[in-house]
């Protein structure tokens, strides 16, 4: 499994941002290799925004990337945030034990 992790600051309209995303998630689950993605929104700072995506390996990653309709879409959404992405690897994980 391979996790991508991108922490954007909103300069510009967070709702054409997130549509912008929106619209880049639909993209990426046409994707090969795709298994899923969130997007959380501080409740801190209402202008930084996380996303999460989960990827079967990092080349699958960067096929959908490289392709013409993740291009077209995140040229917008770049317009309205800078952004620090990066790939992570799982270190420890948990989950709650049945009751």
């Amino acid at each position: 499994m391979f996790t991508f992790i991108n922490r954007f600051t909103v300069s510009g309209d967070t709702a054409a941002f997130e549509a912008g995303i929106a619209e880049i998630t639909e993209h990426m689950t046409q994707q090969p290799g795709f298994h899923s993605h969130r997007l959380y929104r501080s409740a801190k700072d209402a202008a930084v925004y996380v996303e999460v995506a989960e990827w079967d390996d990092a080349e699958s990653h960067q096929r959908a990337v490289r392709t013409e309709g993740f291009q077209r879409a995140v040229r917008p959404v770049m317009s309205l945030a800078t952004a620090d992405p990066a790939p992570f690897a799982t270190v420890t994980a948990h989950t709650a034990a049945a009751h």
